[in-house]
């Protein structure tokens, strides 16, 4: 039979992991297309590979030509759904929910849109196949030095997994590898810019008692107001779903944008009438520059997604529903602040026709994330965004995506490792927004002869002093430069395109 390659459904049946800010049910099956781009500045996506071996499936023997075909890639799809569920079940076992949610506990997520097998391959006498299965998971950046791994007789090293394809139990060889991580990028900032910057900010339901969500909702409000935000009501007990945005402008190239914030909470809609949140969220959607949800979340894509009630009844839109919701082709970020969300939410995003890598970029967190007494992270997140220099009001700094990741991952309302990452950034420009290119190599005494916020003057090599450019990476500058740190500064959104 011909080798294949095929990018398909992972159903996987793993053990429910239940964390305080979860709701997780058993996985479902998903899909996915070609690789999605990815980086962390906290973890690391792995491939893994594995070969199984089957016998023929009772039902194919009496067939001949296509149809026979067609049995037996059906019984390799039905692996390849086994094996995913068995190697997603041994690293939960590996990892339970308790070893996950301390300091120096593991992180480690497997994504469903990943899971394919390829070389369907008959042996010699036809009475069996093997095929090879692949997936993808995201981690901690050591996690390899973690994994039980053993080396076969060739010094391969691998994780051993239990597995029974028909013809009794087989030890599957896992192999681990490191997948390259995409090359840090600035989010397309004058393109979230245009017409001014608007995001959403919804704060789902919580299920626990005592309820958090609310604090949370608060806590975002409260940071804004003191960032000098201009509140539309006095408190933020009076906050409806039409009080309109939070308010502020940003300096940016000289000019002024405007920044409107908008927080949804359950508190705005009655209990017996919640379809105004679905509604509002909706709407994000279709017209929010960025758009955050900060909330439940787990495996689960029919069930989990955004949750944004619970009491007296559980009101959600699943991540599967992401694709049939309207939404314009315009520049957008989003922030799934839930658990586990890497494992499939960005895939479902962009099954959406009109949100794609070139115009989305997706933040995750590969581990549990918490509903505690303050929104820390989307807070950060926030600020990343929109702050000024040196965080003083006034002229607009872009950071790029590894300054806004590791203000995220710095932070927590436990004593746990998130990793977010984010998703479809190879497309993003690598050089500052502001950045005028013209100036770089230029004669300068100050960071203010180079004609950007974040240009600063360099000590050259030759003794004398010279612009450099804002970069988040070496392939975003000009030819004869590279991106790095300058002597002295310590900050990575010091990054600057040099010649040395």
């Amino acid at each position: 039979m011909a080798s294949t390659w095929r990018r398909l459904v992972l159903g996987l049946t793993v053990p429910a992991l239940l964390a305080t800010a979860c709701a997780t049910q058993a996985d479902e099956t998903s899909t996915g297309d070609d690789e999605i781009n990815y980086r962390s500045t906290a973890g690391q996506e792995y491939a893994l590979s594995a070969t199984v071996t089957f016998p023929m499936p009772d039902e194919a023997k009496s067939l001949e030509g296509a149809e026979k075909e067609a049995a037996i890639t059906k019984r390799a799809e039905q692996l390849r759904s086994l094996v995913a569920s068995a190697i997603s079940a041994e690293l939960d076992r590996l990892w339970p929910e308790e070893e996950r949610t301390h300091g120096d506990g593991a992180v480690i997520q497997y994504r469903q849109g990943t899971a394919t097998f390829r070389d369907l391959t008959a042996s010699a006498d036809g009475s069996s196949y093997t095929i090879v299965v692949s997936g993808e998971f995201a981690a901690m950046n050591d996690i390899q030095a973690r994994l039980p791994l053993k080396a076969a007789e060739d010094a391969t090293k691998y994780l051993p997994v239990s597995f029974d394809a028909g013809a009794g139990a087989q030890e599957l060889h896992v192999t681990v590898t490191p997948i390259e991580r995409s090359g840090n990028a600035y989010p397309k900032y004058l393109e979230l810019f245009e017409d001014g910057l608007d995001i959403a900010v919804h704060v789902g339901g919580d299920h626990n008692t005592p309820p958090q969500d609310i604090n949370h909702a608060r806590s975002i409000y409260d940071d804004l107001v003191r960032s000098g935000f201009k509140s539309p009501v006095a408190k933020f007990e009076d906050l409806k779903l039409d009080s309109g945005p939070l308010t502020s402008q940003l300096q940016v190239k000289g000019a002024p944008v405007d920044v409107r914030i908008r927080i949804f909470h359950v508190d705005m809609a009655p209990p017996e009438a919640r379809q105004p949140l679905v509604d509002a969220y909706k709407e994000s959607m279709k017209s929010a520059d960025v758009v955050v949800y900060d909330g439940h979340a787990g495996r689960r894509l029919d069930y989990s997604g955004v949750v944004l009630a619970y009491n007296p009844s559980r009101v959600s839109i699943p991540a599967n529903q992401f694709a049939t919701i309207e939404s314009s082709a315009k520049q957008q970020v989003y922030l799934f602040n839930g658990c586990e969300t890497y494992t499939g939410y960005a895939d479902k995003l962009f099954e959406n026709p009109n949100r794609k890598p070139e115009n989305t970029d997706v933040i995750t967190t590969a581990n549990y994330s918490a509903i505690f007494t303050t929104a820390v992270q989307v807070n950060a997140f926030l600020h990343a965004l929109v702050d000024g220099r040196d965080g003083v009001r006034g002229a607009w700094v872009p950071r790029s995506w590894d300054s806004v990741l590791a203000r995220m991952n710095a932070v927590g309302e436990r004593a746990w490792l998130h990793v977010y990452g984010v998703h479809g950034i190879d497309d993003d420009p690598k050089v500052s927004p502001l950045a005028d290119v013209s100036k770089l190599g230029a004669a300068c005494r100050t960071d203010a002869d180079c004609g950007a916020t974040d240009s600063r003057c360099l000590p050259s090599p030759g003794g004398s002093r010279v612009c450099g450019i804002a970069c988040a990476d070496s392939a975003g500058c000009p030819s004869g430069t590279k991106c790095v740190l300058p002597r002295g500064r310590t900050s990575r959104d010091d990054m600057q395109c040099a010649a040395f």
